[in-house]
């Protein structure tokens, strides 16, 4: 089947899909897993894939510098603050996601869809903090 698409050069491949083009090294890859057990269901390579990921990640790379940069030290405070923000959003964003999923298909519709219980809960997630800051990067 030729290539409809102006992308489509040397090494480039179209899908099945309109719009979508692969690699043909990705569709290689594709190719060779699609002809390999599904890895999910043997526990032995769920075993070694866990075992590979703590060697990654207690392997420290071999150039690591001794002395350490300011720009280089984590800012714990800030990282914790960020990941409970981002625990209150998903919270918050799954009291939404609910009424979508039951049909809701605007924001007006989610918006009158929400009970006094689900603004209680939405206050206690926010814990003081306005819900704008808790749902938009303000930084």
């Amino acid at each position: 089947m030729a290539c409809q698409h102006a992308m489509c050069g040397e090494g480039v491949v179209r899908a099945d899909h309109p719009g979508t083009v692969f690699t043909e090294e990705a569709r290689m890859q594709m190719e060779m897993d699609s002809h390999t057990p599904d890895a999910r269901s043997d526990p032995r390579s769920i075993d070694e894939a866990l075992d590979r990921l703590r060697q990654d990640l207690r392997n420290r790379p071999p150039e690591a510098p001794t002395d350490i940069d300011d720009a280089d030290v984590i800012d714990y405070a800030s990282l914790e603050f960020e990941v409970e923000r981002m625990r209150k959003r998903l919270a918050i964003w799954e009291i939404f996601m609910g009424y979508m999923r039951d049909g809701a298909r605007t924001w007006p519709d989610v918006q009158q869809a929400l009970t006094d219980e689900d603004f209680k809960r939405i206050g206690a997630i926010c814990d003081g903090v306005p819900l704008r800051d808790v749902l938009l990067d303000m930084r």
